[in-house]
């Protein structure tokens, strides 16, 4: 019997332990190889495990399954959802998170952007460089403007004189080669409202006048210096009067005189610049002037100003009393097409004193003119017309027409000039007016697609801009824009009278034909060919000096 026993209690503790291992491999494949899915326990359990009864047959990946149906069916879980709906949901969370976590960095960048944004403010003094046909420093609030730049023009000529007129003239004609202007000029803008200007042309002379005239003695010499030309400070927007420019600067008077050296279409500009505009003192005076736009489409310029009259270059004036009253007023009749059609009048006028000097007595304007090409220095150039006279003051009165239409322009000018008490010596009796006059017109027409440029806020002519600039053919670059630049020939008549009432200067008629070739903006070659006439035979000077004056001129010209 107790061995029986001992047998039955055997058989049942194999019995249990057969029923117990299955649920022990469970619980350890949920504690410990649940983890590890891959691990090689699991990879090889089909292999190596005897199959279990259907009952208790437990795959260990399914294990967390059971117990959360074991939870369920307690009431401590709820039903679980899908394989598939778990993966969305897991996903949906995922991408949820990931989208509000870069949506925080996006804001977080911004804000610091912002930040060193505010912290970092524009100098509002830091100025940029670009080209604007020179070299321009500017703010971005264009409040400050800096442009440094210049011109200079190399020339040569060549002349074929009447033997005549080479005999009884100051200098005779001779060919040469010089620089006809090399200028340096600084300008600008302060604070918006404040231009200014300096320049210096480091090619010309200073007459000093240091003895009295006669007919044989002009009473003067001559000497190589440099010379102030735009030295001035303008205020803008000025309430009703525009702009005020004072210092050294040109006078209102004059289409042709007003225009830069930079934009002429012929190497020289007429007679009546020299004799009367420009002078001995270059065309620029030191005093005050006032000038503004008017009209509806502001077609009109109005200019006037107060000068003291000079004659050198250095802009100075020691004697009393000089003064003139200088005013231009000019009207477009007609403008369109971009410029391309322009109709221009203008009239200007002076009312001034001859010039005063302390050691000289009585007060001196030069009439003189030199001719429409020169070579060498200012004080070798001939005057083939001109006179000095001692008077009182003086008015002049200029027209000016102009008109433009696609390629062609056509331009005009006459001044008469009277003179109060004019004598040629200090002692002669007085003439109480002596009238002078001088003119001319001329015809220029654009072989290209090109037009000459009006400047409606100065009433003048400006910069000619080629369409096409000239580039040079490079191989087989197509693709490469080429270009001629712009090409212009014409012709001037030109006429000058000096006497009357016995005060005879002579009388001078000219011809100028001219070509431009414009490669750019900034530079141009001139070719000139002059037939001047002179008539000197009612001169006291030179009775015998009449004869014609061939010459031909050519200039390289650039400014920046």
């Amino acid at each position: 019997m107790r061995k029986n026993a001992n047998s039955i209690a055997i058989v049942a503790v194999q019995l249990t332990l057969w029923t117990l291992v299955p649920v022990c491999e469970a619980r350890l494949h949920l504690v410990g190889y649940c983890s590890k899915p891959n691990s090689y326990r699991q990879q090889n359990q089909e292999k190596t495990d005897p199959p279990l009864s259907t009952s208790r047959q437990t795959d260990p990946n399914k294990i967390p399954d059971i117990l959360n149906q074991e939870k369920q069916e307690s009431g401590s879980l709820e039903k679980p959802k899908s394989t598939g709906e778990k993966t969305s949901d897991a996903k949906a969370e995922v991408d949820k998170k990931a989208a509000a976590e870069k949506t925080a960095e996006e804001e977080k960048k911004k804000a610091e952007a912002a930040k060193k944004a505010e912290e970092k403010k524009p100098d509002p003094l830091l100025m940029t460089a670009k080209w604007n046909n020179g070299m321009e420093l500017q703010t971005a609030d264009k409040n400050f403007r800096v442009h440094v730049g210049g011109r200079y023009q190399m020339d040569s000529s060549w002349y074929s004189v009447d033997p005549a007129v080479q005999s009884n003239i100051n200098t005779p004609y001779g060919d040469g080669i010089d620089f006809r202007r090399a200028r340096f000029r600084v300008d600008g803008t302060l604070y918006q409202h404040l231009e200014w200007a300096a320049e210096v042309d480091f090619v010309n002379a200073f007459r000093v006048r240091n003895q009295p005239i006669t007919a044989t003695n002009p009473g003067f010499t001559d000497n190589a210096v440099s010379a102030l030309t735009d030295f001035w400070w303008q205020f803008n927007d000025m309430p009703k009067l525009g702009s005020i420019r004072i210092g050294q600067q040109k006078e209102p008077i004059g289409f042709e005189h007003l225009v830069s050296s930079r934009f002429l279409p012929l190497m020289e500009r007429s007679y009546n610049q020299d004799t009367f505009y420009g002078g001995v003192f270059n065309g620029f005076n030191p005093g005050i002037q006032a000038f503004r736009n008017y009209g509806p489409d502001q077609n009109g310029v109005v200019q006037l100003g107060i000068f003291k009259p000079t004659n050198n270059v250095f802009a100075f004036n020691t004697g009393d009393g000089d003064y003139s009253v200088t005013g231009r007023l000019t009207r477009l009749l007609s403008y369109g097409d971009e410029g391309r059609v322009v109709t221009h009048f203008g009239i200007s006028a002076r009312q001034a004193t001859a010039v005063s000097q302390s050691g000289v007595p009585g007060r001196i304007q030069t009439f003189r003119t030199r001719d429409a090409i020169r070579s060498g220095l200012s004080t070798n150039w001939p005057v083939p017309a001109g006179i000095a006279l001692y008077g009182s003051d003086m008015q002049w009165l200029n027209t000016e027409f102009v008109v433009v239409r696609g390629p062609w322009t056509l331009q005009s000018e006459y001044l008469v000039s009277n003179m109060h008490d004019a004598r040629a010596n200090f002692g002669d009796a007085p003439d109480p007016n002596v009238t002078y006059h001088g003119g001319y017109i001329q015809l220029f027409r654009f072989l290209t697609d090109d037009f000459d440029n009006y400047n409606k806020k100065t009433g003048v002519f400006d910069r000619v801009k080629p369409l096409h600039a000239y580039r040079m053919p490079m191989g087989e670059e197509e693709c490469a824009p080429k270009g001629i630049g712009a090409i212009q020939v014409g012709a001037r008549y030109n006429y000058l009278d000096l006497n009357n009432s016995g005060l005879n200067g002579g009388i001078l008629h000219n011809l100028t034909a001219g070509v431009n070739w414009f490669l750019n903006p900034n530079m141009k070659l001139q070719g000139n060919y002059i037939f001047t006439y002179r008539d000197v035979s009612a001169t006291a000077n030179f009775p015998a000096g009449s004869g014609w004056i061939h010459g031909f001129g050519g200039r390289i010209a650039i400014d920046f």
